[in-house]
């Protein structure tokens, strides 16, 4: 899934002889708190923020408020994720996408980017989900998916992240069924440390327990 396959056309783009006044109820129309900039050429050159011009003169042209450095973009063929990764980190409402020729294609929008990491976790899939906390050192895919198939399931999604404060290991293991009391146990038996489960079949206290975490 690559960038060009998320991009929506119905956001506007700003030019250099555009007011801040009409910048800012674009802006407001449309419910973003950026927008691409393109100079007399029709080439992507910028974005420009809402909270830069919050304060600024209304009638001035919104490219003396561009911030200066290389303008934020991804390229038609990046993978999904690294829009992803540009948006969490920039805070964005709006990513845009710019070819070779610094054309602009169109813009990535936060809806678009949920509806893409949604497939790409396979959320609209029924089953149940187990997440292991383990020492990474202890990580083998094969005998996590060995456990799981002797249970009748299988694996449609696993994903692994470091725990920033204890340097352990969280797996997230999304199987094809959603009644996981078998596997569980399973886990439990080859001592793995079950630290949350999202499946059917579990008790009010045990659903309650893991929606608090």
């Amino acid at each position: 899934m690559t960038a060009a396959e998320l991009i929506t056309n119905h956001i506007p783009s700003l030019h250099s002889t555009d007011t801040v006044l009409f910048a800012l109820d674009l802006m407001q129309e449309h419910r973003v708190a950026e927008l691409p900039l393109l100079d007399k050429d029709q080439k992507y050159i910028g974005l420009v923020h809402e909270e830069d011009l919050e304060d600024a003169d209304q009638q001035k042209t919104v490219d003396a408020y561009l911030q200066q450095g290389n303008p934020v973009k991804v390229n038609p063929g990046d993978f999904f994720l690294v829009p992803l990764k540009i948006m969490q980190q920039r805070k964005l409402s709006l990513l845009p996408v710019v070819n070779e020729d610094d054309e602009l294609t169109g813009v990535i929008t936060q809806e678009e980017l949920l509806q893409a990491a949604s497939q790409y976790n396979s959320a609209s899939v029924p089953g149940g989900i187990i997440i292991l906390q383990m020492s990474p050192n202890s990580f083998y895919i094969s005998e996590i998916g060995r456990i799981v198939e002797s249970n009748n399931a299988k694996i449609i999604h696993l994903n692994t992240w470091t725990d920033a404060s204890t340097g352990e290991l969280l797996v997230a293991v999304k199987v094809n069924k959603s009644d996981i009391l078998d596997i569980l146990a399973s886990f439990e038996r080859y001592q793995y440390n079950v630290l949350q489960y999202f499946g059917e079949n579990l008790s009010e206290e045990e659903l309650k327990v893991n929606y608090d975490h």
